[in-house]
């Protein structure tokens, strides 16, 4: 169980999450901004001084499968990261495509979402999706596997 933080730490807890909130918000409209990192420094901080308001970030229907998986296995689900691909991809592409930016603006674009990928493609893959493609394997357990 994590203490609860007090006083002065709690306001600057509270403040904490509030800030990484916003910036994952931002980070859902912006393809060049994380949002998962931010989320999870919102939960970090959000445990020291509302495990009751934790509890309903981690049940949110958007994110808190994707928080549990980084929890509870330290990884995220293959079909996760296939959403993050191909967001990235459509919404890069069409700014690159359809936008008037100069070359050099494109290339800084371009250089950011391949980064950003690159990030995606070396997080730990959430053993859930590791079993067989058919999902026979899909809920069984580390004692299992």
């Amino acid at each position: 169980m994590v203490e609860t933080a007090r006083g002065a730490k709690r306001l600057l807890y509270w403040l904490m999450a509030g800030v990484f909130f916003l910036l994952a918000m931002l980070g859902v409209a912006l393809p060049g901004i994380p949002t998962t990192p931010f989320l999870l420094l919102m939960c970090y901080f959000l445990l020291r001084v509302s495990p009751a308001m934790h509890a309903k970030a981690m049940a949110w229907p958007l994110v808190g499968g994707p928080l549990r998986d980084w929890r509870d296995q330290g990884g995220v689900r293959r079909s996760v990261k296939h959403l993050a691909y191909g967001m990235v991809t459509s919404v890069v592409g069409s700014t690159l495509i359809f936008g008037q930016l100069s070359v050099m603006l494109k290339i800084i674009v371009a250089s950011a979402a391949i980064y950003g990928l690159s990030v995606v493609a070396r997080l730990p893959i959430a053993r859930d999706d590791l079993g067989d493609p058919s999902g026979k394997f899909n809920n069984a357990s580390p004692t299992q596997e």
